[in-house]
């Protein structure tokens, strides 16, 4: 089955940046496409503070905001 396929002119870094992300038996249009779908979700990032040493003030810092702030009717 053969794919419509498309030229791109992209800049000599972006060139070195998607090559160095291209994983093993990857193409370009692969990579292109697993960046953009990363994008889209926020999935990969639930829970990425769960860890972390300073959640206690982040979570205070979230809730002080949270009271100054005015809800609009």
């Amino acid at each position: 089955m053969c794919m419509a396929t498309k030229n791109l002119a992209i800049r000599e870094g972006v060139y070195r940046k998607l090559a160095e992300e291209k994983q093993q038996g990857e193409s370009f249009s692969d990579v292109i496409e697993r960046v953009l779908e990363k994008r889209r979700s926020l999935l990969p990032l639930w829970g990425a503070l769960a860890e972390s040493k300073n959640i206690a003030q982040i979570q205070g810092d979230l809730a002080k905001i949270r009271k100054r702030a005015k809800v609009r009717a």
